[in-house]
Parts: C-alpha cells; sequence; structure tokens
C-alpha cells in the first residue's frame, strides 16, 4: 500500500464487527448504541448471527440496512436435529429480501457436537456435510447471495486443515465450477495468547507440524495466523488462494469463554495490531513489514471485541479521523468519508421498554408491519430521518422531543398516541 505524506487518500474499509445473537435479543438498545458506533470507526458493514433457520431477526437487519449498515450473516446452526430443506430455504429468501450480502453456512462442522452421534461415527463425514452445504451454497447463488464456507474449529474434533482441503477436493471432483468459482473461506481468528505472528507461514514455514502434534520447536494454526494454513489449502487444491473472512479477531478465545484479568488491555492492543496490519498508512511512524501486513485475500476483518463503547471509539475513532483529514490543496470533491446514511422513517419510542417488553412490543407490531420504520429511542438519529413517529406516552416529554426535532425543518413530525390500542395523528410540525 502506498505510503502519502502529503495527502492522505481514503482507504477503504476492510473491517467490520461481528454481533453475536444473544446481544440483539438481550440489549434493546445495542443497535443504537454500534449505528452511532459505525458512523466513527470507518465501517459500514456488520456479521449478524443467526442461530437457526426460525430465528432470524428480521427487525435488528432491517435497522442495520436501513441505516446505511451492509449485513453479512453468520448462521450458526448444526446438523444434529433434522436437517429442515424448505426451512433453510425460506430462511435465504428472506435473507435476500432483507438484502443480506453474504451469508455464512453453518458453523464449525469439524466439531463432534455439530453432528447427531450416529452420524459423527460414520467414515465420510465430509461427504456429510457436503450434501447439505452444496444444496444451500448453490440457493445462495440462484438469490444472489454470497455463501461463506463455514469456519473451523482449529484443531477441532476432526483436524480441521484435513476437512478443509477434503471438502475442496470433493468440490473440485464433482465439478462444483460455479461453487468454486464463488468460494469465500472464513476462519476464527482467536490469539490463544500467542503473539500475533504465531503460526506465519503456514504449514510451508511449520512443515514439522501434523494433526494433533506440534513439536515445542514448531508453531500451528491456533493463533490469528490461522487463515494463512486454511490459503495452503487452498492453494494446494485448487492452485490459487481464495478470499477469506476473519471472525472474532482481537479475542484470546471463543466468545462465551471465560478470559484472563488482563484480557480488556490485551483485547485493546491486539485489535490496534490488527488496524495496523489492515491500514498501515493510517498509523504515523509505524515501519511493519509487508509480509505482516493482512493480504487482499483477507476481504473482511470481523472484530468482537468486549470493550466498553468509548474505549472501542478511542481505539477507532482517531485512526479513521487521521485518514479523513483533507489537506489544503484538496478540493470538497476529493473528499471521501462515508456518508452519514439518510433514515427515511425514524420510530422515536419513550424508552428501551417498547422493544423488550413483549406486551407494549406487540402494540407496535401493526404499525412497523405496515410502514417499516427504523425503530430506537435515540434523538440523534431521528434528527438525522426524513420523517419521524412520535410515540407519545406522556405528553410533556414528548413536547420536549419534538421541540428538538423542529430543529430540523426537513423532518415531517408525526405523533402516536399509545394507551391500548395505536391510533396515528399526523401532526404538522415541521
Amino acid at each position: 500500500m502506498e505510503h502519502n505524506t502529503s495527502k492522505t487518500a481514503q482507504v477503504q474499509s476492510r473491517h467490520a464487527f461481528h454481533i453475536p445473537a444473544e446481544i440483539i435479543q438481550n440489549n434493546p438498545t445495542y443497535l443504537d448504541q454500534f449505528i452511532s458506533f459505525a458512523k466513527v470507526s470507518g465501517t459500514d458493514r456488520a456479521l449478524v448471527e443467526v442461530l437457526s433457520p426460525q430465528s432470524l431477526p428480521a427487525n435488528s437487519i432491517s435497522t442495520l440496512t436501513q441505516n446505511g449498515i451492509h449485513v453479512d450473516v453468520f448462521l450458526k446452526s448444526t446438523l444434529n436435529e433434522e436437517f429442515d430443506l424448505f426451512s433453510y430455504q425460506d430462511l435465504l429468501n428472506n435473507l435476500a429480501g432483507l438484502k443480506v450480502e453474504r451469508v455464512i453456512l453453518f458453523d464449525r462442522p469439524n466439531q463432534q457436537n455439530f453432528w447427531k452421534p450416529e452420524t459423527w461415527i460414520q467414515p465420510d463425514l465430509v461427504e456429510h456435510f457436503l450434501e447439505k452445504y452444496i444444496l444451500l451454497a448453490e440457493y445462495c447463488l440462484e438469490k444472489n447471495l454470497q455463501p461463506v464456507f463455514p469456519p473451523l474449529q482449529p484443531a477441532g474434533d476432526y483436524w480441521d486443515t484435513a476437512f478443509l482441503r477434503l471438502a475442496l477436493q470433493s468440490l473440485k471432483e464433482k465439478g462444483k465450477t460455479n461453487l468454486l468459482n464463488a468460494l469465500v473461506l472464513s476462519s476464527y481468528s482467536w490469539t490463544y495468547e500467542h503473539p500475533m505472528n504465531w503460526g506465519a507461514g503456514g504449514p510451508e514455514c511449520w512443515p514439522t507440524s501434523a494433526p494433533y502434534y506440534t513439536p515445542e520447536d514448531s508453531q500451528d494454526q491456533q493463533g490469528f495466523r490461522g487463515y494463512e494454513w486454511y490459503q495452503a489449502q487452498a492453494k494446494a487444491v485448487l492452485d490459487s488462494r481464495v478470499p477469506i473472512l476473519l471472525l472474532q479477531a482481537g479475542r484470546q478465545a471463543e466468545y462465551g469463554k471465560a478470559l484472563s484479568e488482563d484480557a480488556g488491555t490485551q483485547q485493546a492492543e491486539t485489535v490496534q495490531g490488527i488496524l495496523k496490519m489492515l491500514y498501515p498508512d493510517a498509523f504515523q511512524n509505524t515501519q511493519e513489514n509487508t509480509t505482516d501486513l493482512l493480504p487482499e485475500t483477507v476481504v473482511s476483518c470481523n472484530f468482537l471485541v468486549d470493550l466498553d463503547w468509548d474505549k472501542l471509539k478511542s481505539l477507532f475513532n482517531g485512526l479513521f479521523s487521521a485518514q479523513n483529514t483533507l489537506t489544503e490543496t484538496e478540493t470538497p470533491a476529493e473528499e471521501k468519508n462515508i456518508p452519514a446514511p439518510k433514515v427515511e422513517h425514524y420510530l422515536l419510542l419513550p424508552d428501551d421498554t417498547w422493544q423488550s417488553d413483549e406486551k407494549k412490543a406487540a402494540l407496535l407490531k401493526p404499525f412497523l408491519n405496515r410502514y417499516h420504520p427504523v425503530v430506537g429511542t435515540s434523538l440523534n438519529i431521528a434528527l438525522d430521518a426524513k420523517e419521524v413517529t412520535l410515540v407519545v406516552t406522556n405528553q410533556e416529554e414528548a413536547e420536549e422531543k419534538i421541540s428538538v426535532l423542529q430543529q430540523n425543518e426537513g423532518i415531517m413530525i408525526r405523533k402516536m398516541r399509545m394507551k391500548s390500542i395505536p391510533s396515528l395523528e399526523v401532526s404538522h410540525d415541521h
């Protein structure tokens, strides 16, 4: 990447944020916070987890896309229950309708708990997996969705690099040219508390490492550089490297597992180190070896960082404000900042209980189904909208919000008085 000290060119964003399903389910304010954070973090992409074909967070995905966020979906279902093809096809149809771009199909099929016990003991496990994967991946292509081969458990119950190589060989032997031409891999990028360059270079640099055996003087794929070991398998089978998504980058271990006491500090340092490898031009006095930079085949580095919003903003905000600084010789036409998305219609709620309380949320459903607004409690987001519907339960509080909203003369303001049945009152206070 060419360095230019006199004029800073905007680097295309290669990072995104991984949103676990439980956070969306349990924290009704999260999306508002995330959307605000995304605007200052230099990305317009999120990876949303979906746990099963029956648990699609359609409203959350719609909220993100309406706020200018490009959404990828991580379908984390398993094959330890009956496979209902029609349910999966319905899900993919819905994802296509929601303008989702990429879909990671399944999660860690090289783990025993992914399978029914009677299937796990079968000798042709990879073929059992491909039978389902091919059906869904080809259906994704029909719907203009990008299928992504699932991440594998590093050094899992079935050795991950062996599983991947057999799968790629089988796809090639089956003549699945359409899937191979569209192939995108994914890789968990946990550090396992190893240095960032652990396993760098892949199996070519560490030839003494073997499945379930890593000599003391060698290294393996259990680290941030695990993606290089997967690319080595793609190169061996397909004679080329392929696009790859990195998942949970910057964590010591899998989300949900206990981390060390100083994990927060280490995670922040690790994230900054990854950002330097993604965007070296954004860091002054940084002399990165070109072999340490993340290759162009890493099309998206997805962070899942357990830090508070202020800490996250401090990591990302400074980075991208530095990239977007104009010099005196630049004209406004040269500015490449990501524009703040314009919300068409925002439903402004009195408080978070209108999303977390089932009875209150049920009152809003008819309105949501008819008008499909972005939903939240953020007055700042409402100020950026073209149209705002204000849920009124307290007249005095509502008038205060209207007074603020009227600062933007371009907003059309509507009021919805909530008692037992919502009724929409059109107001001309705009």
